[in-house]
């Protein structure tokens, strides 16, 4: 099998080694993805803000693989502050359909970016 990677212009560009995502068959792997504008911007410690821009951001990127947030099967959310959970889920269920939401992990945990409240990783299908 081969791998296509997957960019778009519509989020800010890495500055580290990694790609937006990976296609591989009829699976995208979205990498962690962050609370940065296109212009590498965060709202700083506004975490309503940062979750929005994170899942706008991943839905860009699944856009450009040929996928989409209804296709997603497996999400990963790192917050870096428990207490961000329910405003986490309040905003996480606006972006999938009731009763088609993926299977998810969610975990606390420090972030490379010092100003990140959290990141986001997913599998969707194609």
């Amino acid at each position: 099998m081969s791998k296509e990677i997957i960019s778009t212009d519509k989020v800010a560009k890495a500055k580290v080694p990694l790609s937006s995502a990976v296609k591989v068959g009829n699976l995208v792997f979205v990498s962690g993805t962050t609370p940065f504008d296109k212009n590498h911007q965060v709202a700083k410690g506004d975490f309503r803000a940062q979750m929005r821009q994170v899942m706008e951001n991943l839905k860009a990127v699944l856009e450009a693989a040929g996928s989409s947030l209804d296709k997603v099967v497996k999400v990963n959310v790192i917050l870096t502050r428990v207490s961000d959970f329910e405003a986490m889920n309040e905003i996480y269920k606006t972006y999938f359909r009731e009763g088609n939401y993926p299977a998810r992990t969610t975990i606390e945990a420090k972030l490379a970016g010092k100003d990140f409240l959290l990141e986001i990783e997913c599998v969707a299908e194609v």
